[in-house]
C-alpha cells in the first residue's frame, strides 16, 4: 500500500508522521519498526499517528518507537503536530489542543517553528541502581531516571547503564534515563537514552524530567527559565509554577510518498 508521509524534527528527535484520519493505517507497531529503519527504511526514531480529535482536543497523537512499542508522551512529537497543523492550515489561530496517553496538551505557537507545551504536573521521587544512590525518578508524560555524574558525559557511554536500567525490574514499563550536567547558570547538558529507541538527539520530556530533577536537587533556580543543551539542539523548560512548560523548536524535513508491505494479522 501507499502512504503520504511527513518526516519532522524537534531538536533532532525525528519521527515520520501519518495522517491516520484519511488514510487506513494497519499494524502500527510493525509499520513503526519498518518505517524507522535508517537503511531500509525512512529512518526515525518512532512513528506517530495523527488521528480525530475528541471533545477536549482537535486532534489525537498515537505514537510508537522504533521498536514498535507504543509510547505515552512525546514532547517534541507533540510540538511537531502543532507546526504540521498549521503548515496544513488546521490551526485555528495561534492555541492547539492534542489528546494523548498522558492526556491532553495545549500547545501555542510562540514564533515560526517555535512552540510552547504545558506538559502538566511532575511525580518525583529517588531509586538507587547498580551502586548509585539518590537517583531521581521523574515522571512528567513519560517515567524517567536522572542521573547528574561528576564527570564529563559528552564521551561517556551511556548505552550499558541505559539499557539496563531501561530494562529493570524495578521498572516494568520500562524507563528514558537522563545523564546530566550543570554547564552554566540555569543550563544543563544533557544525553538521553530513550525507552524502545535507544540514544536520541534530543527528548522533551527528558528535558522537563532533568529540569525538575536539577530544582529538587538545588542545581537551578526555578524562577527563571532553564535552558536544557541536547546533542540535537536546545530546549527550554519553564518550572516556575507546578505545571511544567516545555518551549522548543519543531519543522518539517521532507514529505513523501512511500510504498509499504504489511500483512494484516490473521
Amino acid at each position: 500500500m501507499l502512504l503520504e508521509f511527513t518526516k519532522m524534527q524537534g531538536v533532532g528527535n525525528d519521527y515520520v508522521y501519518l495522517d491516520a484520519r484519511h488514510q487506513r493505517i494497519t499494524q502500527p507497531q510493525k509499520l513503526a519498526q519498518l518505517l524507522s529503519e535508517r537503511h531500509f527504511g525512512i529512518g526515525a526514531d518512532g512513528l506517530v499517528l495523527i488521528l480525530a480529535g475528541t471533545a477536549e482536543a482537535d486532534v489525537t497523537m498515537a505514537m510508537y518507537n522504533a521498536d514498535g512499542s507504543e509510547g505515552m508522551m512525546c514532547g517534541n512529537a507533540v510540538r511537531c503536530i502543532a507546526e504540521w497543523l498549521y503548515t496544513h492550515g488546521e490551526m485555528k489561530g495561534d492555541v492547539c489542543r492534542i489528546a494523548t496517553k498522558s492526556g491532553v496538551k495545549i500547545v501555542r505557537r510562540l514564533r515560526d517553528h517555535y512552540y510552547s507545551v504545558s506538559m502538566g504536573t511532575a511525580q518525583v521521587g529517588t531509586v538507587d541502581f547498580a551502586g548509585i544512590t539518590g537517583l531521581t525518578k521523574v515522571q512528567v508524560g513519560n517515567p524517567h531516571v536522572v542521573w547528574f555524574p561528576n564527570f564529563a558525559i559528552k564521551n561517556y557511554n551511556i548505552k550499558r547503564l541505559g539499557q539496563r536500567i531501561e530494562h529493570s525490574k524495578i521498572f516494568p514499563d520500562g524507563a528514558n534515563v537522563e545523564f546530566a550536567r550543570v554547564v552554566g547558570d540555569n543550563v544543563l547538558e544533557v544525553r538521553v537514552w530513550e525507552r524502545g529507541t535507544g540514544e536520541t538527539l534530543g527528548c522533551g520530556t527528558g528535558a522537563c524530567a532533568v529540569a525538575v530533577a536539577s530544582v529538587v536537587r538545588g542545581l537551578c533556580n526555578r524562577e527563571r527559565l532553564i535552558k536544557v543543551r541536547l546533542p540535537g539542539g536546545e530546549l527550554v523548560v519553564d518550572y516556575a509554577s507546578e505545571q511544567v512548560r516545555l518551549l522548543g523548536p519543531a519543522y518539517e524535513i521532507f514529505r513523501g510518498v512511500i510504498e509499504v508491505e504489511v500483512q494484516d494479522e490473521d
